[in-house]
């Protein structure tokens, strides 16, 4: 019989591979998105009517939703079905904070609830320095990569890597229910590593800085300043240092590497000059 599978975040970078994998595959796909395209369905986390895309599919691929009340809205949506399978994307570390942690709390939201679930708990996307929204622009316009790292080396994992192990846990919950997958490259990277890697590829000098967070965090709303200096301090301390064999055991292969992912997106940080 064919699955039915709600995927949150579907134009995301985990998201829209997820539901390019889970379609070649035959598996029907419910692609949500707050501005969806023709092939794809309306889900808002500020629009709980939207939510009623999740009644009657088999599984659901949860992207965790970058806002404060995220604990609160992820379990609003898996109790308009309990019985799907809930595959949740959560982060690298998330089993050792406090328990009132944001992420703690958005990881309990779907293990008691959820009938059945899997969590994913990738270290930081390769993704970021292609995205705009990141590092791609700084990368390429002004040649520096700035993250206030403290030189704390960092498991940088590929979103399709991800993407597949996602879709393993969808495809076949009776094999990943009540497990929690912790997902990274094959090497943790400082991120003057990165930038002696993108220097070495590009043919021109890219500068690492690793200015103090409070420098980043400068303007920020109170809560995404709170989000991103965890983020850094547990960095500085190698919370995203540690590697997970979860990518090989999982899809048979070997995790997309730094180097490789660098290779092939030398164009992203390129001037048209």
């Amino acid at each position: 019989m064919t699955r039915t599978v709600l995927v949150t975040g579907a134009r995301g970078k985990t998201g829209s591979e997820v539901t390019a994998r889970l379609r070649r595959s035959g598996t029907l796909v419910r692609a949500g998105s707050s501005r969806p395209a023709a092939d794809q369905v309306r889900f808002d986390w500020h629009d709980p009517a939207t939510w009623r895309e999740a009644a009657d599919v088999d599984a659901i691929y949860l992207v965790r939703p970058d806002l404060p009340a995220a604990p609160d809205l992820m379990a609003g949506l898996v109790e308009v079905n309990p019985d799907a399978h809930v595959v949740l994307v959560s982060e690298q570390g998330a089993e050792s904070l406090a328990p009132d942690h944001w992420a703690r709390r958005a990881e309990d939201a779907v293990v008691t609830r959820a009938a059945s679930w899997t969590l994913l708990r990738p270290s930081w996307f390769h993704q970021v320095l292609t995205d705009p929204r990141f590092y791609r622009d700084a990368i390429r316009d002004d040649r520096v990569l700035s993250l206030p790292s403290g030189g704390g080396p960092i498991a940088w994992v590929d979103a399709r890597d991800i993407a597949d192990v996602a879709v393993a846990a969808l495809g076949a919950p009776e094999d990943h229910r009540g497990r929690a997958h912790t997902i990274t490259g094959p090497e943790a990277v400082p991120v003057a590593s990165v930038a002696r890697e993108l220097s070495a590829r590009l043919g021109h000098r890219i500068r690492a800085e690793d200015p103090p967070p409070r420098e980043t965090l400068h303007g920020l709303d109170p809560w995404t300043a709170g989000i991103l200096d965890d983020l850094y301090h547990r960095v500085r301390h190698g919370g995203f240092a540690e590697l997970s064999p979860a990518v090989k055991r999982i899809t048979g292969r070997e995790p997309t590497s730094m180097r490789a992912f660098i290779d092939a997106h030398l164009d992203e940080w390129r001037t048209s000059g």
